[in-house]
């Protein structure tokens, strides 16, 4: 079986070719591969009307997927044009938790599966967002920045109104509890914080088995010390941190975003960090990536901020290739329906 390898600098071939393998063994099929390398993520993600958050040139796909049956990729776009290609493609997966890369209704409409590794960095960005608010409310950040470029002794950091309050003393707020954030809420119970959720999708009985107290997203903005967004972004989503729920947090409340750059006003953000209407904020994810040079963000002391960090991890590149290779086995293998199908009416165009 011929496959294609579309790898990045983060999933890479190897990482891809390795998962594949291991999960074929025995099974008696051979692969005969291509490779392509998209430069991401030192090269930023793209956007087009047709696909998302993809990189590289879908014309550099053409010729390469000319006769393969398999393609396997992280960020390379998966277009009509490189779907046309490939006449005889039989499945297309990506190593990630959102194929928005890939031309599901064009793969749809050949009967072609796009399968998908849902919650393989769900581990490293729960680990990145404890990371963050310590950085931020314990202020690690501001006091290497300082020494750094100012080769500054921040002593004025220890005084008890710059100090901030260790987290078994902290009330967080979890607005989302999916993957990523029940295992924010296992990290956090080891320093014995107490953890206020809002997600109207997740049953109450099930919030407290995990030992969290479920609450009116109002409720979360005002008795929270520590704000953190796990939830998905969409239309109803969007924006949804804007000057009015900032306005209901403590003035000494933090806000942390992991999550998407779209569910937070950045305008109104800003202007509160400026005038100290809340404490800061810890940021992974912007309204732009990277955020334009002209950004009120780097006039900011009170915040920190990272270049979307929170899902690189060994782990989770392994983790979606490996997921990803068992869904590519289940369906050619053992002939099942897939577990995590993008596009789970992929059969019924050819066979309605």
């Amino acid at each position: 079986m011929k496959v294609a390898i579309f790898g990045d600098l983060f999933v890479t071939n190897d990482v891809l070719q390795a998962a594949l393998e291991s999960a074929f063994a025995g099974s008696g099929i051979d692969f005969e591969y291509v490779y392509f390398t998209t430069q991401w993520p030192v090269q930023p993600v793209m956007y087009t009307d047709e696909v998302r958050e993809f990189v590289g040139n879908e014309n550099e796909l053409i010729d390469l997927v000319a006769d393969v049956e398999m393609l396997l990729t992280h960020t390379a776009p998966i277009t009509q044009k490189v779907l046309d290609s490939a006449p005889n493609l039989k499945v297309v997966g990506a190593a990630r938790g959102g194929p928005v890369n890939i031309n599901w209704d064009a793969c749809t409409a050949r009967g072609i599966p796009v399968l998908y590794a849902p919650g393989r960095n769900s581990g490293a960005v729960a680990e990145f967002t404890v990371g963050l608010i310590l950085a931020q409310t314990r202020n690690i950040t501001l006091s290497h920045m300082s020494m750094v470029n100012e080769k500054r002794w921040r002593g004025d950091l220890y005084v008890y109104d710059a100090v901030g309050k260790e987290l078994n003393s902290s009330i967080i707020g979890l607005i989302g509890l999916g993957a990523i954030g029940k295992k924010v809420v296992k990290n956090l119970s080891g320093f014995g914080s107490e953890i206020l959720v809002h997600d109207p999708f997740v049953d109450e009985a099930e919030i407290k088995e995990l030992g969290c107290t479920p609450v009116s997203l109002n409720e979360l903005l005002e008795k929270s010390d520590i704000i953190s967004l796990h939830n998905r972004s969409n239309e109803e989503t969007k924006g949804m941190i804007g000057a009015e729920q900032i306005k209901r947090m403590k003035n000494t409340a933090y806000l942390i975003n992991t999550a998407r750059g779209e569910l937070i006003d950045h305008d109104a953000l800003y202007q509160a960090l400026k005038e100290k209407r809340i404490a800061g904020a810890a940021l992974d994810v912007f309204e732009a990536e990277p955020p334009p040079d002209d950004s009120p963000l780097f006039e900011l002391e009170n915040v920190s901020i990272a270049t979307h960090l929170g899902g690189a991890s060994r782990q989770a590149a392994e983790i979606g290739a490996e997921v990803l290779a068992k869904e590519v086995h289940s369906f050619i293998v053992e002939k099942k329906s897939p577990q995590y199908l993008t596009n789970p009416d992929f059969n019924k165009v050819l066979d309605p």
